[in-house]
């Protein structure tokens, strides 16, 4: 049961959450429990909005800061009525404003030499975004009606072209100002209706009646999306698995009334990507096309998996650095020729300084000057010739390997398909399709987004047990990656074998009760001593039930 204010309010983040759908802003202000806990990532974004606000205060020295959370509002918006009627400060951080029950708390207010005041939004992004001329409009609605002469407002944000003299970071240089003035009033209207309509309806005792749709995910996905969804029956395979499916088409079909990939017509307009996962699907098998073994037989032994991570700070932290520009901190290289392995290499940078000529150094030691290198991206090839660009001394090194890059993700993307890969290749998706039994699962970090999560935390914590347990899981993860291309090729050989020996390959997966193997099969369960595929266990299934009637 929702536990109801007799004095429904709103903030900036909550008018933001019932500007994309009142349903959120509902369970926001009465039921947040619904929504899974903030992860290490969201923590991330979280931090660095911190960081990127307080050195945004250092563009106005003199500046007095209104310590307050929602514990203490009466005080800030006292203490903001002071400071403001004092007329000495030349800007207010955090100024706490309300207006007919709306809250908010300004990032930088300013006082013009000429009179009035200058709305500051800040952004930890670098460019201006749709969302943030809502977030802005909602705070002048309040500044205006709460009396206070706003005369500009701007949204603040990082520099993409500012580039850090490895001394000292230069505020002024570091942002950007982007005027908005004209895009905020323009929304006054909307903003006094909405405000009005949302403190009706948080006045409800019931919940409001929205269906989900495509808003769920504008500007981005809501996080009770899983708790809205709990009952609705999801396709089977729905149309949303076609790979870069153009939003004309996708309505096309939605106007159609498909759902399902398996009843688009064969008629339908689509790309020879999308067109092979629907052949996929309607036929429930995996479709492989010619190619497989021309494209893997390119690589040159020994053969080098090559996995490298990276970290985006906001703020460039190093000499030479952009913001949120790419900088290398781990990596792992899987070493096999033939079908003998050679071992692995990884190397993670621990310390707070420059991570790039570490990982260069060690990183043309591990893979020579003989070989392929196997990736599962193009990020290590960008990550490369920035890394050539930045460490121009071993430009020539580096250069060499890239030039040695093989990606193995484009010859799964090219090659084959299978139902349950959902229309993602990524190594998650295909991993425990083509190696059985082979997944991210039992690993803190299951992705990339987390691992650079993991790594700035661990860069920012002052526990050594936090920032070792953070670098374990990392190498954990990194080791993994490498492992899953070797075992990937492995399998993708094995697929393009198949159809011409027709025999049995101790190395592959199979029913322990049909005999079909991992390539048959559409899904394999693999247990320690025994395996079982999709159709066994409905064959099953159907047994127990028909012994039960």
């Amino acid at each position: 049961m929702a536990s109801m204010s007799p004095n429904p309010t709103l903030s900036k983040s909550r008018y933001l959450s019932g500007d994309q759908c009142y349903l959120k802003l509902w369970y926001d202000s009465h039921e947040r429990d619904l929504a899974p806990p903030p992860d290490s990532s969201l923590q991330a974004l979280f931090d660095t909005k911190q960081e990127v606000g307080r050195l945004a205060r250092k563009r106005h020295p003199g500046g007095h800061s209104i310590g307050w959370n929602d514990r203490y509002v009466r005080d800030a918006l006292e203490e903001t009525r002071k400071v403001i009627e004092a007329g000495k400060a030349p800007a207010l951080f955090e100024a706490a404003f309300r207006h007919e029950d709306v809250l908010v708390g300004v990032d930088i207010l300013e006082r013009l030499s000429r009179g009035g005041w200058r709305l500051c939004d800040v952004k930890s992004t670098s460019d201006v975004h749709a969302i943030h001329v809502p977030d802005v409009a909602i705070q002048l609605w309040v500044l205006r009606g709460a009396g206070l002469d706003v005369r500009e407002v701007e949204v603040i944000t990082l520099n993409r072209d500012y580039v850090h003299d490895g001394i000292a970071l230069d505020p002024h240089s570091l942002f950007r100002s982007h005027p908005v003035l004209d895009e905020a009033e323009a929304l006054q209207e909307i903003v006094s209706t909405r405000v009005k309509e949302m403190l009706a309806m948080l006045g409800r005792s019931a919940a409001p009646d929205i269906v989900p749709g495509a808003h769920c995910f504008t500007p981005r996905k809501c996080p009770y999306y899983a708790h809205c969804t709990r009952d609705v029956v999801q396709p089977v395979h729905g149309v949303g698995e076609l790979p870069f499916l153009h939003a004309c088409r996708r309505a096309q079909l939605e106007e159609a009334g498909i759902k399902e990939i398996r009843d688009i017509p064969s008629e339908f307009p689509l790309t020879p990507l999308q067109a092979a996962v629907r052949q996929a699907v309607q036929q429930q098998r995996a479709i492989v096309h010619e190619g497989v073994s021309s494209a893997l037989a390119e690589l040159t032994p020994p053969v080098h998996y090559l996995n490298l991570e990276t970290f985006q700070p906001a703020i460039p932290r190093y000499a030479g650095t952009r913001p949120f520009e790419a900088i290398p901190f781990q990596f792992s290289v899987h070493t096999v020729r033939g079908d003998v392995s050679l071992g692995n290499t990884h190397y993670l940078h621990e310390q707070d300084d420059d991570p790039r000529t570490h990982v260069a150094d060690r990183l043309i030691e591990a893979v020579g000057t003989k070989g392929s290198i196997c990736t599962y991206s193009h990020t290590e090839r960008t990550t490369l010739n920035a890394l050539a660009a930045a460490l121009p001394e071993r430009a020539k090194a580096l250069t060499a390997i890239t030039e040695r890059l093989f990606d193995l993700r484009t010859v799964v993307r090219d090659s084959y398909y299978h139902p349950e890969f959902r229309g993602s290749f990524s190594m998650n998706s295909v991993l425990p399709v083509l190696v059985p039994g082979m997944d991210y699962d039992d690993l803190e970090i299951r992705d990339s987004m987390t691992a650079t999560a993991q790594y700035t935390q661990a860069l920012r914590s002052v526990s050594k047990d936090e920032r070792q347990q953070n670098f374990k899981s990392l190498r954990a993860y990194c080791h993994r990656n490498t492992l899953a291309m070797v075992r990937l090729r492995d399998a993708l050989l094995a697929v393009m074998d198949y159809p011409r020996s027709g025999s049995y390959n101790r190395a592959w997966l199979y029913c322990s009760f049909c005999g079909k193997s991992q390539f048959e099969a559409n899904r394999l369960i693999v247990g320690i001593h025994v395996n079982i595929c999709d159709e066994c266990v409905k064959l099953c299934n159907d047994i127990i039930l028909d012994d039960r009637s």
